[in-house]
């Protein structure tokens, strides 16, 4: 295997790396606004008492 290839191949894995890592970041974010969204609403329930 020549350098270029070994070049681009090792580039690719980079950039695929770092893509999965953006996507797992905006999963994240996505559930912590969600969790966010429901512990607001949650707390803004009506609870009746006995």
């Amino acid at each position: 295997m020549d350098i270029g290839a070994l070049s681009i191949g090792m580039s690719n894995a980079s950039l695929s790396s770092a893509v999965q890592v953006s996507v797992l970041k905006m999963g994240m974010n996505m559930n912590e606004q969600t969790s966010n969204a429901m512990t607001s609403m949650m707390g803004e329930m009506a609870v009746e008492t006995d």
